[in-house]
């Protein structure tokens, strides 16, 4: 994009995966997920309980909320000569994607920004094929923005404020966490992780952290995912005399189901059936840093194409 004289509409659109606002949203949410096949009553129930264990929902859509409202003021510093709207929509409950999306036309360019830094084009696809009947040379997609410096700073510091309240003699296993994927016939995801073990090692480089793991969680109950599985590493890490697993989830964006429930609550029993204390690094809900990360994949974009 370049200045013209007249001030240029942008539209920056943000996606993520959504999460219920409440429990009586939970049936239609996981609904669209399962492409239209309700949960049965037994699933259900065992869904709701999850949510209930959290406090009824996470704070996913708080804290996304909050980080589009910082990206907004952060892009329009950055573009003094462009009026900035940054929007947001989610793949699994309202406002949807294609909702959104048909409301943008009169943008004179929109860009695509999915909340996963660590984007390739089979994860994002699913993401964008609802934008598809509106693109056209003026829509323009972030593939991905792990590579922003601020990313990793972000993590440093809420890691380092972490490593500060672990006891002396402390001898702790470090277990980097991402979302697992299934592994498919003819499909790759060699992007993906070498994106999350770079990120991981800068992050070790720069705090001098020996040995950290990357591990996967949150898989599906159906055929093969990715492992090493975090259950899998935690378990290790309790044969090997570690007093404590110190959890940086970095394939995550803000504190959802994943981590409230996945990691503070299966894990934190799992740590403690094992002897061990758990201990996890907060989450960018309201990171500054993590902000000017997402900026980054925008104004890299804006560049690029022009």
């Amino acid at each position: 994009m370049t200045e013209d004289k007249e001030i240029q509409q942008v539209c920056v659109l943000v996606l993520d995966y959504g999460s219920p606002r409440s429990l009586e949203d939970v049936k239609e949410y996981y609904t669209r997920i399962r492409r239209g096949h309700a949960p049965s009553d037994e699933e259900l129930q065992g869904l709701r309980q999850k949510y209930e264990r959290i406090g009824g929902q996470s704070q996913l859509m708080e804290s996304t909320a909050w980080q589009v409202e910082r990206l907004q003021k952060e892009l329009q510093s950055e573009l003094p000569f462009a009026k900035v709207t940054v929007v947001q929509a989610h793949k699994y409950i309202e406002p949807l994607i294609g909702d959104v999306a048909k409301e943008l036309g009169h943008y004179d360019t929109i860009v695509v920004l999915m909340m996963n830094p660590y984007g390739t084009d089979i994860l994002n696809a699913s993401y964008l094929e609802p934008l598809e009947p509106f693109m056209n040379d003026r829509w323009k997609v972030v593939p991905h923005w792990a590579e922003a410096p601020s990313l990793v700073s972000s993590w440093v510091d809420r890691v380092k404020d972490t490593l500060r309240t672990l006891p002396v003699g402390a001898n702790p296993h470090y277990v980097c966490t991402a979302h697992s994927v299934p592994l498919m016939k003819g499909i790759t995801y060699d992007g993906y992780v070498h994106s999350l073990q770079q990120v991981m090692q800068s992050i070790a480089d720069q705090l001098q952290l020996p040995h950290p793991t990357l591990a996967w969680q949150s898989a599906g109950t159906g055929g093969e995912w990715l492992t090493p599985t975090v259950e899998m590493v935690t378990e290790q890490a309790g044969t090997k005399g570690h007093t404590h697993v110190v959890y940086m989830p970095i394939g995550f964006t803000c504190t959802h189901m994943e981590v409230s429930y996945d990691l503070d609550i299966e894990r934190r029993e799992q740590c403690e059936q094992l002897g061990m204390s758990y201990v996890r690094v907060p989450m960018p809900d309201r990171d500054t840093l993590f902000v000017k990360a997402m900026a980054y994949g925008v104004l890299d974009t804006l560049l690029k194409e022009g």
